[in-house]
């Protein structure tokens, strides 16, 4: 069994409709068993994501239209798409693993800095290629130990701040938008 002490999952999303990460938060909840396999080896679930996220939203009252992978308005592909009021929103989804240390967890070095950086180039595909429809950069970053979120945020806050940096985001937005979901009871 994993330890509270370092199963946690930070989600962030730039530009998300509340509705969608209401919605990200109950999957990570409910399938905290999908979860269990994945965080303590740091092993990226992105695609499972995905399909939970379509899933979801197809059911989702007013939203119509559920894509995997679209093509987008401007070329290249989303992770999905879906419409409500007839506005389409275009998602790019990125599971982050980290490399911060905790018992119970597989100790491999994940470059945390190459994640980050595909983040950004996700969130300038969006701004190019979506117009002029919405675009919605989602991602988790994981695991996230509960002393990170509790006593040492300035760590994950260093790595939120540089998408901010680099993808002209104001700064201290993300950070604000971020959701901690702790897996363990």
């Amino acid at each position: 069994m994993l330890d509270q002490a370092y199963r946690g999952e930070a989600v962030a999303v730039d530009f998300v409709p509340n509705t969608v990460k209401i919605i990200l938060r109950d999957i990570t909840l409910r399938r905290a068993d999908v979860m269990a396999v994945a965080v303590p080896q740091r092993a990226k679930y992105e695609g499972w994501l995905k399909m939970e996220l379509a899933a979801a939203l197809a059911l989702h009252e007013g939203v119509k239209t559920v894509n995997i992978e679209p093509p987008c308005p401007r070329g290249g592909r989303a992770d999905l798409s879906f419409q409500v009021d007839r506005m389409t929103w275009y998602v790019e989804l990125k599971t982050s693993n980290t490399s911060w240390r905790a018992d119970g967890l597989e100790n491999r070095t994940r470059p945390i800095s190459r994640n980050i950086s595909r983040i950004i180039t996700d969130i300038a595909k969006l701004r190019e290629k979506c117009p002029p429809d919405k675009g919605l950069m989602v991602f988790t970053l994981f695991p996230v130990p509960t002393r990170i979120w509790n006593h040492d945020r300035a760590q994950l806050s260093y790595h939120l701040q540089r998408i901010e940096r680099e993808s002209g985001l104001a700064r201290d937005s993300l950070l604000g938008q971020c959701d901690f979901v702790q897996l363990d009871e």
